[in-house]
């Protein structure tokens, strides 16, 4: 059985950025019309994500919008039908999928030319600046929380990125205005706890993303100024996809912050939302803890940012 998702849109032409910035290639972008993909691979991973792609020669792949997170959906150009890719690295083809693209009848094109418009006339000399003052460490915007909290908790891991429980991940977010160490807290599920190593710290305004084993950060884009912390071992007793919680304790073994999900209720009555395979458990906002459900939703995972 199939599935089948339409999007439609024209061809386009765009002015492709540098190679520094969300689109490291060159190429023709367009937009995808039609895409076929088995309904085991629906029910396991998702849909993909239609948009704009931008081809190139060195890569042979297509990439569907910003790179704004591990794990979007790249197409392998290696001819009909064109194959998709879940994940680039490490690679992970399922050849049960199947895209149509706006004229994709034959090799993809190369990259028209760039035009260039006439040479602007000389800009006066500008007038010489004061120094600029150093800039002010990062603080939370207004209206965000004023202490820690858990912001995401990734429990249903997808073959993308891993396996339960080594690839579980939880993040947490310091909304204060200072930089917080949280070496020596603990962060417990429902059986067990783990001691956060010493001398781990959250600058304001960022997040600390804490996993079981260390070969989960290679397996997403995490900020550089994110910490990540590997424990050594699960989370916890590892985290249930049915129903578990996660609670941080501060030295004093008084709870920072608290979630449960699904079967579990003892942090949260009623609990937050169990993530669906490959998605994350994440809060909604950060101008408020209500320490309820309502904080909390799904969606793909983001960790350190």
């Amino acid at each position: 059985m199939s599935r089948t998702l339409v999007v439609l849109g024209m061809v386009a032409t765009l002015a492709l950025p540098s190679a520094t910035s969300a689109f490291p290639f060159g190429g023709r972008a367009s937009t995808v019309l039609r895409c076929v993909y088995n309904s085991t691979i629906y029910a396991n991973l998702g849909p993909p994500r239609g948009g704009e792609y931008i081809w190139t020669t060195a890569t042979k792949t297509y990439q569907f919008g910003p790179p704004a997170y591990a794990g979007q959906w790249l197409l392998g150009l290696a001819g009909a039908p064109y194959y998709c890719i879940y994940r680039i690295s490490p690679l992970t083809i399922y050849t049960g999928i199947a895209m149509t693209m706006m004229g994709s009848s034959g090799p993809a094109a190369p990259a028209p030319p760039l035009t260039t418009g006439p040479s602007p006339s000389p800009a006066p000399s500008p007038t010489p600046s004061p120094s600029p003052s150093p800039t002010p460490p990062p603080v939370p915007p207004p209206g965000t929380l004023d202490h820690l909290v858990i912001s995401e908790v990734y429990h249903a891991v997808d073959i993308a990125h891993g396996a339960k429980p080594a690839n579980e991940w939880i993040e947490i977010f310091n909304g204060t205005t200072a930089t917080v160490n949280i070496g020596g807290w603990k962060i417990e599920d429902a059986i067990a706890s783990d001691l956060i190593p010493s001398g781990t710290m959250i600058a304001p305004g960022r997040f600390v993303v804490i996993s079981a084993t260390s070969t989960t950060r290679s397996r997403w884009y995490i900020p550089s100024d994110a910490p990540f912390v590997s424990l050594g071992s699960s989370i916890g007793d590892g985290l249930s996809s049915s129903g578990d919680r996660v609670v941080l304790r501060n030295t004093s073994g008084a709870v920072v912050d608290a979630v449960s999900w699904g079967t579990n209720t003892t942090a949260m009555n009623p609990s937050a939302p169990v993530a669906s395979y490959g998605n994350s458990l994440s809060r909604v906002t950060f101008s408020k803890d209500t320490n309820t459900a309502s904080d909390w939703g799904t969606r793909p995972p983001s960790p350190g940012k």
